[in-house]
């Protein structure tokens, strides 16, 4: 069950009350579109449905999923588990895909879904060439950039002893000029190569400095000052954010 901000009633299926009109879907402020775009970006997708689409995001870090369902409020329902790692793991084994996966080599899936709204419905339209595309009149502000970052970007330290931050884009490969083009209006200028934005030492530490705070859950990704920091926090934040199996 679930309120309704409007009326004050709660419904089971919220979304179809407002879906039937009976009172107006609530507004999104620009932090909540910036969000959904930019996890659209990345982890998000919009399945399509008999009826209204809904916007769902599935990853193993549950404290950017919290923070993700804090932040929408009454547009999502809730965390839920989606699958085990010894689902997973059972799956792969199954469809020949890694025939001695085992479930400690997973973690649980987790997902939060939305309910029905008008900018979902809008952003379903990325769709429309039966893959997810990123619009051409896409703005990617530094906010939008961020959660795209968190979902899909790394850091690699490699042999430079400076890191270089990469965001992987195998959906845009044959765009490469297009997805260096929002970075048009940033000191930023990255090369898409082997399906990834790649950025030089300098452009990471300029990209990280323009993309501000880092979300809940995904620190480890804005940590510069060395490998051994780095992947101390990247330790910490699987073990504190991820299960397996529920544990």
């Amino acid at each position: 069950m679930a309120a309704c901000p409007n009326c004050g009633d709660d419904f089971e299926r919220l979304g179809l009350h407002w879906f039937h009109g009976t009172c107006p879907y609530p507004q999104l402020d620009r932090e909540q579109t910036q969000l959904l775009t930019g996890v659209l970006m990345g982890d998000g997708s919009i399945p399509r449905t008999k009826d209204n689409e809904v916007f769902r995001l599935p990853m193993i870090n549950r404290r950017f999923l919290r923070w993700f369902d804090e932040q929408m409020g009454v547009m999502t329902t809730g965390l839920r588990i989606k699958k085990t790692a010894t689902e997973l793991a059972r799956l792969n084994r199954e469809s020949g895909f890694s025939p001695r996966a085992d479930a400690e080599q997973y973690h649980d899936i987790y997902t939060v879904w939305t309910r029905t709204h008008p900018y979902v419905t809008k952003l379903r339209e990325w769709y429309d060439s039966g893959e997810k595309r990123f619009p051409a009149d896409l703005e990617l502000t530094s906010r939008v950039a961020a959660f795209w970052y968190a979902c899909d970007g790394y850091l690699d330290f490699g042999d430079w002893g400076r890191p270089r931050a990469g965001i992987k884009a195998r959906n845009e490969q044959d765009r490469g000029a297009f997805l260096e083009s929002l970075f048009d209006a940033t000191p930023i200028s990255p090369q898409y190569q082997r399906h990834e934005l790649r950025f030089s030492c300098d452009d990471t530490e300029r990209l990280i400095d323009w993309l501000g705070d880092p979300p809940p859950g995904f620190e480890y990704k804005w940590t510069l000052d060395s490998q051994a920091q780095y992947s101390e926090y990247k330790r910490r934040a699987y073990e504190s954010y991820a299960t397996r199996n529920g544990e």
